[in-house]
This record gives structure tokens, sequence and C-alpha cells, in this order.
């Protein structure tokens, strides 16, 4: 009997009316197509398979067990949303942000900060606008499933984010899709055409674009795209394939367009989270395991911290890889600094993860650098390290924007030339927490000590 997962768009106008596009396709788990995919990996030289035959086998099967081994799992999940009237400019809506739990694979709400997951969807705590969820493992899986009447076609090797991956597009045709899209003017199913990028070395599917097709007349979609990008993140000790963020446009023949854009940050394991503990061995205080029902704490809003990396970071360091650092001076809140009150003192642990690290060659070369803080111990208290990054330590080649400039000669209305000068600015988006940076250099070394100021912030937008 099959297993029927279900991810879907909600689309709300602003007058209240919503609609729902509801993607819902088998999950299949079973031994035989386990075996079937194991076999074909292992027998495909055999068989003399072509070599991106045998790279999908690979890809789908390593997929396979990636899903098997998701833990329940819970990430801070922060939806950008703009919206464009029907002969409108695009303009931003606003922010929606939500705590999402990956537990039996489903996915499960709730409002950030709270420890009660509802299977409500998302737009429950939104009103209107539109907003998707299944994001974390059903598009994947769809990728890893055994559907024979699904097709992949090999289009060759890309450099996508400094990666040289491989590029497979496939297609979902209407008579097997489960892609059903509801909205108020009606409800119909749609085919699926997809790409996505895996590296040839790890297996490991770095990303998924989507496009619906076969739109049924009566709806009123012109187009719906969808793409998701994932990477490691290490929870517990061990890595597993996260969504770090995603991008979706919904274009209606009215002219109106929705967009959403949505990061995945401060993820931990929903059951066995990391606390601190501090030894009488001497050294930096320790994170270990303890149980979620230990709850982390909200930091005050507008604190300074200035924290110190313990942990070296080079070209070499993988993303998801744990890192630690040291708050470097007490903190105190500032409406009780007469009393001398003393919420973070100095010494204490902050835990993250690099979130983001490639090189780029163009405009010279440079390193895109993303550092994830996510937990602070202060005084026996867990914290969540939700903030802004304000400022670093000056490094060589070190910046939050790349700017280029370049000249130009120009012909005026006149027939006069002129030399005009232009340029562009390259910079990266914030996240609470994430602190972002260029490094135009050959080499990166981050080492340790480096110091990173960062102003504490509320959860709620």
């Amino acid at each position: 009997m099959k297993a029927l997962q279900k991810s879907s768009i909600t689309y709300g106008p602003s007058k209240g009316l919503r609609s729902i596009i509801e993607y819902g396709f088998p999950v299949r788990r079973t031994i035989a197509i386990w075996m079937a995919g194991l076999a074909l990996a292992l027998g495909a030289r055999a068989q003399g398979l072509a070599p991106e035959v045998l790279l999908l086998a690979r890809i789908k099967l390593h997929t396979r067990q990636e899903l098997a081994r998701l833990p329940n799992c819970s990430c801070l999940e922060t939806v950008q949303r703009e919206f464009r009237p029907a002969g409108g400019k695009l303009r931003a809506l606003d922010t929606v942000r939500l705590e999402v739990l990956y537990s039996d694979k489903k996915e499960l709400y709730a409002s950030p900060g709270e420890r009660r997951f509802s299977e409500n969807h998302p737009v429950e705590y939104t009103g209107s606008g539109t907003i998707g969820n299944g994001y974390f493992a059903l598009f994947l899986t769809e990728i890893a499933g055994g559907e024979a009447r699904l097709s992949f076609e090999h289009k060759g090797e890309e450099i996508l984010r400094g990666r040289r991956l491989s590029h497979y597009a496939y297609r979902i045709p209407v008579s097997v899709s489960g892609h059903n899209m509801t909205f108020a003017e009606g409800t119909g199913t749609v085919g699926m055409r997809g790409d996505f990028w895996a590296d040839p070395a790890t297996y490991e599917i770095v990303r998924i674009a989507m496009q619906a097709e076969d739109i049924p007349p009566p709806l009123p979609v012109r187009s719906s795209t969808t793409s998701i990008d994932y990477a490691h993140t290490n929870l517990g000790g061990s890595d597993f394939l996260l969504p770090q963020s995603a991008d979706s446009v919904i274009v209606r023949f009215s002219g109106e367009e929705s967009r959403n854009h949505i990061d995945f940050t401060h993820c931990h394991l929903y059951g066995a989270e990391s606390s601190v503990s501090f030894g009488g061995g001497g050294g930096f205080p320790q994170f270990g395991a303890s149980s979620v029902l230990e709850m982390k704490r909200e930091l005050l809003p507008a604190l300074t911290i200035a924290v110190k990396v313990t942990t070296r970071i080079t070209e070499s360091t993988a993303v998801g890889t744990l890192i630690d650092g040291i708050v470097e001076a007490d903190v105190a809140d500032k409406k009780r600094a007469r009393k001398k009150s003393v919420i973070i003192p100095a010494g204490s642990p902050v835990r993250g993860r690099v979130r983001r690290l490639e090189w780029n060659e163009e405009k010279g070369g440079y390193y895109i650098v993303g550092i994830e803080f996510t937990d602070l111990e202060a005084a026996g208290t867990r914290y969540r390290f939700f903030a802004d990054l304000l400022d670093m330590d000056p490094l060589p080649g070190l910046s939050h924007a790349i700017r280029t400039s370049k000249r130009e000669v120009r012909v005026q209305p006149s027939g006069e030339t002129r030399m005009v000068e232009s340029g562009d600015i390259l910079s990266l988006p914030d996240l609470p927490g994430v602190g972002c940076f260029f490094v135009q250099s050959k080499q990166l070394n981050l080492a340790p000590g480096f110091r990173m100021i960062w102003k504490s912030r509320a959860l709620t937008p």
C-alpha cells in the first residue's frame, strides 16, 4: 500500500480569500525497491551501463540512505515574502518566522519558541499571503523513489557555487503525478519538470529546481516554480542533509506574482539537544547531551555580545562543521547597569557551525563565508543565540560587500563622446544568528581568536 505524503502552498489574496496548492506524491520504502537500487548500483558496470546511468543509481541510493537516517529535528524557518499586484511593482510583503519540526516523515509547525507543534498548514500562522511546506524531505524522496515512469536525463556538469556538480533533468507526467493544485477557482493535477544537481564524488544532492507543467485550464496559474538548496548540518555530532534555503514563485494569469525566500537556521535534534557542562579539568566549557525538555531561553534584545571564535576556519573546512567560541567580556543589562546586572559572564561558551563556504572565480576571486551561532550557555542557563552581526576583526580581503567599478566611453545624443564611470555592489543577505561576509584572497584562514560583534534581537519580526 502506498503511503502518501503531501506538501502544499497556500495562496491568500489580500482580501482574505485562500486557495491551496497541494503537492502529493507516493513515497515507497519497500525492501524490493531498496534492493533493486542496490543491485543496480553494484552491478551496473558488469551490465555495461553508461557512467551517467551508474552515477544516477548511486545518487538515488545515497539519497535513500540519507532519508532513512534523517532524525527528528527542528529548525527556525524565516520566510521573506514579496508580492507584485497586476501591473504593479514587486514589493516586500512581510517576514514570517516559524519553528518547523520534522518528525516521523511529517512537518509540524509552531510559533518561535513554543514546544507545542501541530500539523496545521503554515498559513494558519499568517492568515493571508503565500506560504508553503514540504521542503525537508518530500522532494528528495520523489527523486530517490522507485517510480519507473519518471524519466531522467543527464545534462552534463556545471559549476554551482564554486563546486563542479552533475546536472540531471527529470519529468513527472500527469498520468503518474500526485501533484494536485487547488485554488478557489478549481482543483487539478499537474505534471512536474525538474532539475537537480549532485556532487559526483559524494553522490549528495545539492539543489533541486521544479516547475509545474500541463496545468489544467481551470487553474488560474501561469507558472509555479520552486528551488531548494541542501547542505550537511551537524546535529548531535552527526551530519545530516537538510534544506538550507528555498525560493518559491507563483504567477497567476491576472498578473499577480508571489515570491517567497525561505531560510532554515538554528537546527537542533528534537529529543536530544545539546547543552553545556563545566568540568573540573580546566579548559573551555564543553557542550554535552541533554533532554529537549531543558528548553533554551530567549536572550534579551539589544545586547551587544563580543564573541571570539576558537575554531580555526580554512578553505578546507566543510560546510556543517561545528565551531566554538567564547564571550569576550561581561554582558550586562543596560536597564540595570547601576546594579551591575551581568547576564552573560565573560568566558561563556557559544556554539554554532559553518553554514556557508564557497569559492567564486569572478571579480578577482573570493570566498563567501557564513558562520552561524545557535547556542549560548551563561551561568547555567542555555540561550538561543539569535542576533545580528555588527562588526568583525579587520583581516586582509575581508568585507561585507564587494564594490566594482568600470570606465567606458559612451556616445552622447549630441554626438560627443564622454568617459562614464559605473559600478555595482555585491552583498549578502542578513540572517539573524548568521554572519556572512566575503574574503577576497586565494587562501582562507580565520585563526582562533577571530572576533565578531553581535547584537541580540527578538525572535518575532
